[in-house]
């Protein structure tokens, strides 16, 4: 990684005059302790840093899959997985095993430094780390959104499986975060099977919505009518379009700004006029201007509904100050919701979110520290194979010694070489439980462990028998 931070400073429209330089660390920076935790994670989030601070550290596609090559290939790093969205940028990685937990976030940060030209304190600032069993749970968190702005989304669990994608293709990933991000997977699914931590809308636009679902049952084939050309009644419309609304009415005094907002739904566009006559065929309606008086009052809207035959009308009212008078609500077939009913429907369904977070919290935390065991066993198993596979070379080349001078039948044979792999199983028999025994407690000590008995029996046990 040294050579590659010293040849490689990172793509140049991503160099910043005010970023400092940043040393590049080299063996003398870390002690070379055992690493007791196969995995580190570092990142920053809208947790901890503005977007003007983010932005600088996004990756873009092409970005992504030459700087996991580099991080893949340097001698720091054996796996690693590069997540960037508008709201974080992280990276999973196992390190090195002589590395320092320390030491190996200290790495990862140093390689964003240097690729995107932002100086360490800046960094360290607004980051973090994890590792071990704080490294997957933190994953677990982010990819069941319990870590997202809003908490439920679904946008986020798309994006961490194309950035697992991405590692994949570009060899990034390998056993260990196979494994990780694969359960991540299921973990998400899980929690969005048993919590109701996706449900019940928690934007404006969105409670609109839902609201109109439950007076109409289906938006099939119903048509909204836009008054004004407000954000919001936009962004309301097309999420009511999105679920099933076919014809979309624009009405505005300028009627140039009309169309300009019709276009953008394929819908009608109209002048607005005060006897209301273009809400004859509108089912619902999004009314968001600053007029300084009532659009919508109950005489002409009575006569609308009449035309109507009192089918069904949602009004939505979005302005502040407010474009529909409240007294249209008496009117028979009428539904009138301004945006403090909707924010009321926003916070109710907040409150039940956070109240479904709090279970899914403590299933992921349940999850995370059954899949930390499973890895722990997983990382001391190459060093128990190796060891059981040196003591059964050892016994069998002394055997072969022994048959060859002794004159055994194939009984005899038989009978040494049965006790010859008892005696190994009951030497072996106390090292490899009480070292389970310390992985299953999450003692520690276990990484201490394997370092001795990998040192005393000189065992080559490697990552790759994982």
């Amino acid at each position: 990684m040294e050579n590659f931070m010293e040849t490689y400073p990172g793509p140049q429209h991503n160099r910043h005059p005010d970023a400092e330089a940043v040393p590049t660390c080299n063996s003398q920076c870390e002690p070379r302790t055992q690493h007791t935790n196969p995995l580190v994670s570092v990142g920053t989030s809208h947790h901890v840093a503005p977007i003007a601070f983010r932005e600088k550290l996004a990756f873009s596609d092409e970005q992504l899959v030459h700087s996991l090559q580099h991080l893949r290939e340097s001698q720091h790093v054996q796996e690693a997985v590069i997540l960037s969205t508008c709201n974080r940028v992280e990276i999973y990685a196992v390190p090195n095993a002589r590395r320092s937990d320390e030491a190996s976030a200290t790495h990862l940060l140093e390689f964003l430094s240097r690729y995107h030209r932002i100086s360490m304190d800046a960094l360290k600032k607004f980051s973090y780390s994890h590792h071990g069993l704080g490294a997957i749970q933190h994953l677990f968190r982010v990819t069941t959104s319990l870590d997202s702005m809003v908490v439920g989304e679904a946008q986020i669990l798309g994006q961490v499986k194309a950035a697992y994608e991405d590692s994949r293709a570009a060899g990034g990933a390998g056993t260990i975060l196979n494994r990780l991000f694969n359960k991540a997977f299921s973990v998400g699914k899980r929690i969005r099977t048993e919590t109701t931590i996706a449900t019940g809308a928690v934007s404006i636009s969105y409670a609109a919505v839902e609201l109109a679902k439950k007076i109409f049952n289906t938006l099939e084939g119903k048509t909204v009518a836009i008054i004004g050309a407000g954000e919001m009644s936009e962004l309301t419309a097309k999420h009511l379009v999105a679920n099933g609304v076919s014809n979309v009415i624009v009405a505005n005094r300028t009627y140039e700004r009309a169309v300009k907002i019709a276009e953008k739904f394929r819908g009608t566009p109209i002048a607005y006029q005060s006897n209301l006559g273009f809400l004859i065929d509108a089912d619902i309606v999004i009314s968001s201007t600053d007029a300084p008086q009532y659009l919508i009052t109950p005489r002409p809207l009575a006569d609308v509904m009449r035309k109507r035959k009192h089918r069904y009308m949602f009004l939505i009212d979005i302005a502040v100050p407010r474009d529909i008078e409240p007294d249209v609500n008496h009117i028979d077939g009428v539904f009138l919701y301004n945006i403090d009913d909707l924010e009321a429907v926003v916070a109710s369904n907040l409150k039940e979110r956070q109240h479904e977070a709090t279970r899914a919290e403590q299933l992921v935390a349940e999850e995370a520290k059954q899949f930390h065991a499973q890895l722990q066993t997983l990382e001391v198993s190459p060093t128990i194979k190796a060891l059981h596979q040196q003591f059964q070379q050892v016994v069998a080349a002394e055997r072969n010694a022994c048959f060859e001078k002794a004159n055994l039948s194939h009984k005899q044979q038989a009978a040494v070489t049965s006790m010859t792999q008892a005696i190994v199983k009951k030497l072996l028999h106390h090292p490899v439980k009480n070292l389970r025994q310390a992985v299953n407690d999450n003692e520690a000590d276990h990484g201490q462990y394997v370092h001795a008995l990998r040192a005393l029996f000189a065992l080559d046990a490697t990552d790759n028998e994982m």
